[in-house]
C-alpha cells in the first residue's frame, strides 16, 4: 500500500511540475489555405502533429518550423507558413508551385557540365519533348512522358504514387521505355573515355522496364525496392575495341535494388542545418538471360551533416562510401569515379577506374545576401512572381581514395589519394535552383574554374 501511495504522489509531482514549467496547447484543428491542387491528406501528412494533439506552448515555433520545412520540401510549395492561434486552431497556408511542364528541353550529355565547357560542341547534345505532371491528381503523384532525340534517344513513360494505403506509408511506381545512341564510351585511357560514334547505326539500343514498391515510416524515413530489367543490344564494333565491354552483344538481365534514405535537412536543395544518410545495396543483374551474364552487386551510402555554427557561418561535411561486391569484370559493370556528383573537386575532368573508392567533402559557408523574396510585378501569378534569392561564399576541402579497379592500367590514378581545396559562391533561388561558381586546385597544382547546380555537400 505504501508502494503505491507514494507512487501517486511521485505522478503527481510530475504533473504539477510541468504545469508550473510550461502550459500545454491541444490541437482542435487544421485549418488549410492556398492549396488550389493539393489534396489536404497531402498536406496534413507532413504535419509532425495531427487533431487531438497536446503539445507544449513552448515547442509550438518549432514544431511550425518543421511543418513549414517539411512543406516546402515535398517540391509542391514555393512558400509555407504554420500558426498556432489561441483558440486551437492550426492555420497552415501554402504557396502552390506550377506542376504541369510541356516542354522542349536541351540537355548536355556529358558526365559534367565542365567537361563539355571545354570545347562546347553540341554534338553531344540531347533534345526533345518532355511532360510531366509533378502533382497530378493533387495527390503528389508523378507522371511522365519523354521523347527524347539527338546524341541519346529515350522514348518512355514513368509513374509513381507515393501514397496507395490509409495511413499513408505505402507507394508503388513503374516505368517502361527505349533508348538507343549513336556513340557510347568503350574505354578510359589516361582518365579520358574513349567513344565510338556510328552515324549510321546506333551503338547500342534496348528496352527496359521497371516496378518499384516504397514505404515512408514516419516523417522522414524511406525505404524503396525496385526490380529492373533490361534487354540491349550492342554493336559489334564495340567488341572489337575492346573485347571485355560486356558479356554479349545481346544482354538480357533483371536487376534487384534497395534503398533507404532518412533525410533531416531544413531544405534539401540547400541544407544549413540537419543532417542525411542514405544506403544502397544493389544486385545488379542478378540473373542474366543472355548467353553470358556479368553481375554488379555493390554497397553505396553518403552521410552529411550541417550546422550554424554562429550568425550567418555554416559548416557542412559528408562522405559517400562505395563497395563492390561482386562481378565488375566488364566495362559496362565497372565502377568509376568521375561521373554523377561521384568525384572530388578539382578532379571533374578525369574518370578514374575503381573497384571501391570513398570521398569526403567539407563546407565552410558565410551567409552574404540572407534569403530575400523579389516580386516580379508584370507578373500575376504567385507560382511565378515571387522570387526568392540568397548568396553564399565558401571555402572548400575535398579528398578521396580508391582501390584500383578493373581498367587501371593506364589510368595512374586509381588506387591513389585525391586532395583539393579551393573557393565558391552559390546563389540559391526558386524552383529548387542552385548555381554554384567554384575556384580549385588540386594535389597537383592544377587550377580550375568549374560551374554546378547542385548543393556542394
Amino acid at each position: 500500500m505504501n508502494i503505491r501511495f507514494f507512487f501517486l504522489i511521485f505522478l503527481i509531482s510530475v504533473v504539477f511540475s510541468v504545469s508550473a514549467a510550461d502550459s500545454l496547447y491541444f490541437i482542435k484543428h487544421i485549418s488549410i489555405a492556398g492549396n488550389g491542387v493539393t489534396k489536404e491528406s497531402v498536406i496534413l501528412r507532413e504535419m509532425p502533429f495531427g487533431i487531438g494533439d497536446t503539445v507544449l506552448m513552448s515547442d509550438t515555433a518549432e514544431l511550425a518550423l518543421r511543418a513549414e520545412q517539411n512543406l516546402v520540401n515535398t517540391s509542391l510549395f514555393h512558400f509555407a507558413s504554420v500558426v498556432f492561434s489561441d483558440s486551437g486552431n492550426v492555420c497552415v497556408g501554402v504557396t502552390e508551385r506550377w506542376y504541369i511542364w510541356p516542354m522542349p528541353f536541351l540537355n548536355i550529355e556529358e558526365r559534367n557540365f565542365n567537361v563539355w565547357l571545354r570545347d562546347m560542341s553540341f554534338e553531344k547534345a540531347t533534345y526533345g519533348l518532355y511532360v510531366y505532371h509533378e502533382n497530378f491528381r493533387g495527390r503528389k503523384e508523378y507522371l511522365k512522358l519523354l521523347f527524347k532525340t539527338g546524341y541519346n534517344q529515350i522514348y518512355g513513360v514513368s509513374y509513381s504514387k507515393p501514397y496507395i494505403d490509409k495511413n499513408q506509408n505505402w507507394g508503388i511506381s513503374a516505368a517502361l521505355g527505349f533508348e538507343a545512341s549513336h556513340s557510347l564510351s568503350y574505354l578510359v585511357l589516361n582518365h579520358e573515355p574513349k567513344t565510338l560514334k556510328l552515324p549510321d547505326e546506333y551503338v547500342y539500343s534496348g528496352l527496359f522496364t521497371s516496378v518499384a514498391t516504397t514505404r515512408r515510416a514516419g516523417m522522414y524515413q524511406l525505404h524503396k525496392i525496385s526490380l529492373l530489367y533490361e534487354s540491349t543490344r550492342y554493336a559489334d564494333s564495340l567488341f572489337q575495341l575492346n573485347p571485355d565491354f560486356a558479356p554479349a552483344e545481346l544482354w538480357r538481365r533483371l536487376t534487384l535494388n534497395y534503398q533507404y534514405r532518412y533525410d533531416f535537412r531544413d531544405v534539401k536543395n540547400y541544407p544549413l542545418k540537419g543532417w542525411y544518410v542514405d544506403a544502397e545495396l544493389n544486385l545488379g543483374n542478378i540473373a542474366g538471360f543472355s548467353e553470358k551474364n556479368d553481375k554488379k552487386f555493390y554497397l553505396k551510402s553518403t552521410s552529411r551533416k550541417y550546422f550554424n555554427l554562429a550568425g550567418p557561418v555554416y559548416f557542412a561535411t559528408g562522405a559517400t562510401m562505395y563497395v563492390s561486391l561482386a562481378g565488375g569484370n566488364n566495362f559496362a559493370t565497372a565502377g568509376f569515379m568521375g561521373y554523377g556528383n561521384d568525384f572530388v573537386r578539382g578532379y571533374q575532368y578525369r574518370v578514374i577506374p575503381v573497384k571501391h573508392f570513398f570521398i569526403q567533402r567539407n563546407n565552410l559557408k558565410y551567409n552574404i545576401l540572407q534569403q530575400r523574396i523579389f516580386k516580379i510585378l508584370f507578373v500575376r501569378t504567385s507560382k511565378f512572381n515571387r522570387v526568392p534569392v540568397s548568396v553564399f561564399v565558401n571555402a572548400f576541402f575535398d579528398q578521396g581514395w580508391s582501390d584500383r579497379g578493373l581498367f587501371s592500367g593506364a589510368n595512374n590514378l586509381s588506387g591513389d589519394y585525391l586532395a583539393a581545396f579551393g573557393l565558391g559562391i552559390d546563389l540559391v533561388t526558386y524552383y529548387d535552383k542552385v548555381f554554384r561558381v567554384e575556384f580549385t586546385m588540386n594535389r597537383f597544382r592544377e587550377k580550375g574554374i568549374f560551374l554546378h547546380f547542385t548543393a556542394p555537400v
